[in-house]
């Protein structure tokens, strides 16, 4: 891994846009784009053909925690970080507070993070119109999923470390460019 590398995670319910502003960051910034939930899901689909629901996901985030670690999937960003060998990483998917705590401890990294908010019903839009695999099967299956994001993986903690805060109701503006630029100078 190269010396000082800056790595940005991005934290926030589904739909929130994390994945979105990593991809400004891959393309504007010069980022490489790394995200947790793909590697759960790339260990899922090894062990399950067809649909992979959210809770499945959790589930086995959930195991993998408890038999190797608390640090195991961030461990696995880690590894994926030093193969690539790039200077800037941006990480969509930073859930628990611990992840946070995770970069902040690596020696040779400076670790930002930003929490990013968007109404509920955006959310769901993003949600559906992306057509994961793990998309819910109605609103109320989202709010549901909302409210087990929020238990499990204690997001007002997750909140509270971050280093930035990003309201993002409308993705491809203007002003959202402008707030990612200034949060991106401040980490410089």
């Amino acid at each position: 891994m190269k010396k000082d590398v800056l790595i940005i995670g991005l934290s926030s319910l589904p739909g929130g846009g994390k994945d979105y502003i990593a991809d400004i960051l891959t393309k504007k910034y010069g980022f490489y784009k790394i995200s947790p939930g793909d590697i759960i899901r790339e260990k899922l689909s090894r062990m399950k053909k067809g649909k992979i629901s959210r809770e499945e996901q959790q589930k086995l985030q959930d195991i993998l925690r408890k038999r190797y670690g608390k640090d195991y999937v961030m461990e696995l960003c880690l590894k994926r970080i030093k193969s690539i060998k790039k200077d800037r990483i941006a990480i969509a998917g930073i859930r628990f507070p611990n992840d946070i705590r995770f970069f902040k401890r690596q020696k040779d990294i400076r670790f930002y993070n930003i929490f990013v908010y968007a109404p509920v019903k955006i959310r769901f839009k993003r949600t559906m119109d992306r057509k994961r695999i793990d998309a819910p099967a109605s609103y109320k299956e989202f709010l549901k999923g909302d409210r087990n994001e929020r238990k499990i993986f204690n997001l007002k903690e997750t909140e509270k470390l971050s280093d930035f805060k990003l309201e993002n109701s409308e993705n491809e503006s203007v002003e959202l460019e402008k707030k990612i630029k200034n949060i991106i100078e401040k980490t410089m």
